[in-house]
């Protein structure tokens, strides 16, 4: 198992320190060592734009390289302070790791998987994570296949396949990732980084405009002021409150977006997960039987979801009723 492939470990962290290397000496000029510093520079920057595109992709870079450009790629997640950007490149750094946990041998697997705070037992009748570490790593997946309730669980163990414990890693990695992002970084470092950060910029702004959801035939500006409202928060980044989160989705279905154009709305807000949200939207929607109506003015007046009315919301007693008589009187006009 290469220290590289899995940078995010306490064993890697263990390594580049011992390496003395400094982010002084890897972005500040003069650099003394300037073949390593680009090597190190063009593989974060790597790291940091693949995590928007939807993937970083594997390297063939000195091992050393790789290992450093991990807390480099840290640094300029850190400098951009996007909210969209830590997530996704925590979660671009799972699924790199990931893809190479599938390759391991199991004995190394198991090391990582200590290294993680997950510690697995492999007996002759085959391989087990605790229960208490199984709902750790498990939480955010939303499959009833990783119910605890559908796994087989004898006195606290939870029976795993080999590619079941690394998408189980993958969880705990991308945490590990995530935590402690934003770092503080001095602000000479984010200017010696100044023309790697500008990139990253670019891109984050170009993934934004490409992923600003089109409401299609869906009338927005008929939408009553809490759900422009709510709109707006998502689109800032805001983490809406569940029952604001509740009325958006059931809204939104009714007026007739499909599941995936209702996900897509949520993609910026800072806790996304696909999986996860797809999960809820597609419940609300009514996969398990029962299609979930979104709430009146009163229900939204007690939860403190209401913004406020205009003149139209005098006349409705619900969100639906006032997106109907809106467009109607838009589509007349």
């Amino acid at each position: 198992m290469s220290l590289a492939d899995y940078p995010f470990s306490r064993e890697a962290a263990l390594r580049v320190a011992e390496t003395g290397y400094s982010l002084e000496g890897l972005v500040v000029e003069p650099n003394p060592q300037p073949r390593l510093s680009r090597l190190v520079r063009r593989r974060a920057l790597d790291r940091v734009l693949g995590s928007l595109r939807g993937e970083i992709p594997d390297s063939a870079a000195h091992p050393l390289a790789e290992l450093l450009s991990y807390p480099l790629a840290r640094v300029m997640v850190s400098c951009i302070n996007d909210d969209l950007l830590i997530r996704r490149y925590a979660l671009a750094e799972a699924k790199l790791a990931s893809r190479k946990m599938v390759r391991e041998e199991l004995g190394d697997l198991l090391l990582l998987a200590r290294d993680l705070s997950v510690d697995p037992r492999y007996d002759p009748n085959g391989l087990f994570v605790h229960f208490s570490d199984y709902l750790k790593a498990a939480s955010g997946m939303r499959s009833p296949g990783w119910k605890l309730v559908n796994r087989s669980l004898e006195a606290g163990w939870v029976a795993v396949t080999d590619h079941e414990l690394a998408r189980l890693l993958e969880e705990r990695a991308k945490e590990r990732v995530q935590k402690g992002l934003p770092l503080k970084v001095p602000p000479e470092i984010c200017e010696g980084l100044g023309p790697d950060l500008t990139q990253v910029k670019e891109e984050l702004l170009s993934r934004r405009a490409k992923e600003k959801v089109d409401l299609g035939e869906v009338t927005e500006e008929a939408f009553p002021p809490c759900i422009r409202g709510f709109l707006g928060e998502v689109a800032a980044g805001t983490n809406l409150a569940h029952t604001a989160r509740f009325a958006l989705t059931t809204f939104l279905l009714a007026v007739g977006m499909k599941v995936d154009e209702v996900v897509a709305v949520f993609n910026t807000s800072p806790d996304f997960d696909e999986e996860r949200t797809r999960y809820q939207v597609e419940h609300i929607a009514g996969r398990s039987g029962t299609a979930y109506k979104p709430p009146s003015c009163a229900t939204m007046a007690t939860y403190g979801n209401c913004p406020g009315e205009d003149r139209l919301c005098r006349w409705v007693n619900h969100p639906l009723s006032y997106y109907e008589r809106k467009a109607k009187k838009r589509g007349s006009g």
